[in-house]
């Protein structure tokens, strides 16, 4: 376990479980939480016993409410220095999800509002119980989402994120899923049932090609059409010359199941 109190931590098979771990304050991002998460997830790339990582909140109330506004608040009296690191902290965490290199799964139930919408948002899977309230609502304290605005964006398209954050109004979960920020709703007594199934069918496959793989989608997403496919085409060439390649390929061919390379 990292922490007794702001983050634990759960190894099964080739998953790693991370819980936001402050349930009373609906899982606030302290700046004690949001560093030992952005640690965690970085020593995450160079663990070859972890090949899929699970982001959820402890409690029955939420998956994470956002960043903690008293410490907030505190920070911003302080002076701009104080809430500079407050806020670089959050982008660090936003960082180390996008720098992963794993495939990274948010299990999200209850509230999903401000930071925690853009934590949800930046993870590569995002499942999400029948009960879940998402929302960016910095405008209504008059604040702005800025950190989020990119995974947030890069999830819904500009249009639906500008009038999300106008509003700042919450939405439930299958608006989520219907505007490109959930992948789907499952009923809250099966989220946990299901994000472990899928966890461990990502964890099946070969750990080389989903690391080469989630590389090339997260660059090419964000390329011109013309350079993209012209990038695609040289990593098409390299995943297929990687070991697991050839070994999935004569293991379809023989009829066995394939044994990858721990890499």
């Amino acid at each position: 376990m990292l922490s007794e109190t702001v983050l634990l931590e759960e190894k099964k098979g080739y998953v790693l479980y991370l819980t936001l771990n402050r349930p009373k304050v609906r899982n606030a991002l302290s700046s004690e939480l949001m560093t030992e998460l952005a640690q965690r997830l970085g020593r995450v790339k160079e663990d070859a016993s972890v090949r899929v990582v699970v982001l959820r909140g402890a409690g029955d109330k939420a998956f994470c409410a956002g960043g903690d506004l008293t410490a907030m608040l505190e920070n911003s009296k302080a002076g701009i220095d104080a809430l500079r690191k407050n806020i670089h902290q959050y982008a660090e965490v936003i960082l180390a999800v996008h720098r992963v290199g794993k495939p990274i799964i948010a299990q999200v139930h209850g509230y999903a509002l401000a930071g925690g919408c853009g934590l949800a948002a930046a993870c590569d899977i995002t499942l999400v119980s029948d009960d879940a309230v998402f929302g960016v609502p910095e405008i209504n304290i008059g604040l702005w989402g800025m950190v989020i605005t990119a995974p947030l964006v890069r999830a819904v398209g500009p249009k639906r994120a500008m009038e999300l954050f106008y509003t700042g109004r919450r939405f439930a979960a299958q608006e989520a899923c219907d505007l490109g920020l959930g992948t789907r709703v499952i009923p809250r007594d099966r989220l946990e049932e299901e994000t472990e199934a899928l966890a461990d069918e990502l964890a099946a496959k070969s750990p080389g090609t989903l690391k080469t793989g989630r590389e090339a989608f997260l660059l090419a997403r964000d390329m011109e059409f013309e350079t993209s496919v012209k990038y695609l085409r040289e990593m098409a060439t390299l995943v297929t010359s990687l070991d697991d390649a050839q070994e999935g390929m004569a293991a379809f061919l023989e009829k066995r199941k394939p044994v990858w390379k721990d890499e």
